[in-house]
Parts: structure tokens; C-alpha cells; sequence
């Protein structure tokens, strides 16, 4: 059966509408914590260094994004047969040496995670009165449409 119009306009007036369509900030610094705490885990670089080195880790549990692409296209990504063996990683390739991380260090990868989420909940009430003040006063110089707090 098909809404009348008074149904619809009830239904659109019902929606929750969140227009804004910026850069929260509180929210970014936490996603990039996170993204952080998994890429140490499991890469053994920050996520700057693994989007920036060019040099490569070579030989190393760290895997940058240039020896991930090159082990990908089927390369050995700085990654030694030999030293692959020494590890006791198989197969000697970046996702190997990432797959030994992940062992490692994964447990306390999980842990960080959940500190960074009850951290972040805490940390999000705590300073709510200080973020709406910055809100108000990023308004009032007219960016109030581009960042949050």
C-alpha cells in the first residue's frame, strides 16, 4: 500500500538528519590510535612509515607498503629466503612475516584496543564541556561546516 503525502512528510520529519559533513577531529586522532596500535601489531611501522619509507625495512619483521606491494606482485618484499628460515617463517614472503606478528603480537594488540575504546568513552566525557566551547568558537569564525571537536 502506498504512503499518502501527510504519511510521508510525517516519515521525512521523523529521519534524523546529521548534516554535517567535515572533519571531527576527536574522532580522527582516535581512529589514527587505533589504526596505529594494529599496524605495530601486525606490521611492526606506524602508518606513516608504511604509506612514506621508500627505503624498505629489508630483512626485518617490519613490512612497509612498498615490500607488501612487491611481495603481492609476487616478489620477496625484502623478505630472505634464509632469514625466513631462521625466523621460522613460512612462507618467506611480507604476509608470512605478518602472519609471525599477528602471533606475537596480536594478544596485545586486542588489549590496546579495548583500553583505546573505554579510554576514548571516558576521554570523550570528560572533556565534553571543553570541545563545546572550541565548537562555538570554530562557529563563530565561520568553520563550524568543515571541523568538529
Amino acid at each position: 500500500m502506498a504512503m499518502t503525502k501527510k504519511e510521508k512528510a510525517a516519515a521525512k520529519a521523523r529521519r534524523a538528519r546529521n548534516k554535517f559533513r567535515g572533519i571531527n577531529v576527536t574522532d580522527a586522532v582516535l581512529g589514527y590510535a587505533g589504526v596505529s596500535i594494529w599496524s605495530e601489531a601486525l606490521l611492526r611501522v606506524n602508518p606513516f612509515q608504511f604509506f612514506t619509507d621508500t627505503q624498505g625495512a629489508g630483512n626485518s619483521f617490519r613490512i612497509t607498503g612498498r615490500e607488501l606491494l612487491d611481495g603481492l606482485m609476487g616478489g620477496a618484499g625484502g623478505v630472505s629466503a634464509n632469514t625466513a628460515e631462521k625466523w621460522g617463517v613460512a612462507p618467506a614472503n611480507p604476509l608470512g612475516v605478518i602472519m609471525h606478528n599477528a602471533k606475537k603480537n596480536g594478544t596485545t594488540a586486542i588489549f590496546q584496543s579495548i583500553g583505546l575504546g573505554i579510554a576514548g568513552s571516558v576521554g570523550k566525557k570528560v572533556t565534553k564541556k571543553p570541545r563545546s566551547f572550541l565548537n562555538k568558537t570554530i562557529k563563530q569564525f565561520g568553520m563550524g561546516e568543515w571541523i568538529r571537536f
